[in-house]
């Protein structure tokens, strides 16, 4: 798999993700715009992945499926995309993707109708377990950084959606210096800049820089609500301190270390699956973000708060003993086969180039750089695991 990249001549960066015998392809457009960007209202970004789509006088989803693509969007705290996936009419398809996302078209009446579609997803989110324990525990992490706030706002944030709202929104975000445009399939090299040179045609602009607010404390210990769930599920997070190290090393070696932690090879993850205090759904994450980042782990559990204390424990053993460089070594490798194995889902590679791209990173120097951490740049990313500045949030099962 070759990438190759370039500065299109409206400012958008274009990869092309070259992957030789992929039998399908992918397009995927992406504006430096998210549910964390304190210079729009809460939800503003959602919505207007919504109303991008309206096109005055066609239907998006039908043209692309005259043309044999799935198209799909999604919003997350950093920015906004929309893609489609096709196996032929690749040419027809990036043209539709970029003529629409640069002549929306809005209306008071279809921004009121959205508004219940809306509504009704907020209430889906709202009546999911998985999310609520995820929001309740950023909110407990922070007190004023909006990635505490629901990706799609709240009923009241879109109640006040207008189309002067959502316009200023577009123009100010939707420009080729805050985009980024990823394609993703066997195109026999980068012959098809020149095409995206021709196709792209969102206005120049200014790149989206983000005001910074950096919380120390965080706002609760534990949260603990009761839904309609059969187990308990737990997110225990530790709230980054560290903002001065690059984002690149940051992700490296938090990512080996939580391996090293609780991996599915550690000894932690064995005592505490053999015991029964969780499953198979235990997973950990780590959040990057210029001004917020957190390690989380999350899980079913009946001894949520247990299996807490037992990572506790565990990073405090490391704090005492040091690293073992035998394991690290193990991380690395066992990581560095993940990141290779997931170059074959086109999707995921596409979104990660992007992500990536609007970090200030470059793809393959993530991979590089899980082999360049040290056991000490290990070590010294223990401090994010202070037993005063984590917190956990638990859905336990509604008592009847």
């Amino acid at each position: 798999m070759k990438i190759f990249d370039k500065r299109l001549k409206n400012g958008t960066r274009c990869y092309i993700i070259d992957k030789e015998d992929c039998v399908s392809k992918e397009a995927l457009l992406a504006v430096n715009f998210g549910s964390a960007d304190r210079a729009a209202k809460a939800g503003c970004a959602h919505f207007l992945e919504h109303k991008v789509f309206e096109q005055k006088s066609l239907n998006v989803f039908d043209e692309f499926g005259k043309h044999g693509a799935n198209v799909n969007a999604f919003t997350n705290f950093s920015q906004t995309a929309y893609y489609f996936s096709c196996y032929k009419n690749f040419e027809e398809n990036l043209r539709l993707l970029l003529e629409f996302t640069a002549n929306p078209y809005f209306t008071e009446e279809s921004i009121e109708r959205e508004k219940g579609i809306i509504g009704e997803e907020i209430g889906m989110y709202e009546d999911d377990p998985w999310w609520q324990v995820y929001f309740n525990l950023l909110n407990a992490l922070y007190s004023e950084n909006p990635v505490r706030n629901n990706i799609a706002g709240s009923k009241e944030d879109i109640s006040q959606m207008n189309r002067d709202m959502l316009q200023r929104a577009y123009d100010r975000f939707y420009c080729g210096e805050n985009s980024v445009l990823t394609l993703c399939g066997d195109f026999g090299g980068g012959s098809l800049f020149d095409l995206c040179e021709d196709l792209c045609l969102m206005k120049r602009g200014e790149p989206n820089v983000r005001e910074k607010i950096f919380e120390e404390n965080i706002a609760e210990k534990i949260v603990r609500v009761n839904m309609e769930v059969s187990k308990p599920l737990f997110n225990l997070g530790f709230k980054e301190k560290d903002f001065d190290t690059p984002g690149l090393k940051r992700l490296c070696s938090t990512r080996l270390l939580l391996d090293m932690i609780c991996g599915n090879a550690s000894e932690l993850f064995e005592r505490l699956y053999l015991r029964g205090d969780i499953d198979k759904s235990f997973s950990m994450e780590y959040l990057l973000g210029d001004d917020y980042g957190a390690a989380v782990f999350s899980g079913v559990s009946d001894r949520g708060q247990s299996v807490c204390e037992e990572i506790l424990r565990e990073t405090g053993r490391l704090k005492k003993e040091g690293i073992d460089e035998n394991l690290l070594e193990i991380s690395k490798k066992r990581l560095c086969g993940a990141f290779l194995t997931g170059t074959d889902n086109i999707h995921g590679v596409a979104s990660a180039v992007t992500d990536f791209a609007f970090k200030g990173i470059d793809f393959w120097d993530v991979y590089k750089g899980y082999s360049a951490v040290t056991a000490d740049d290990i070590y010294k990313r223990l401090d994010i695991f202070d037993a005063d500045n984590c917190a956990l949030s638990i859905v336990e099962p509604i008592l009847k």
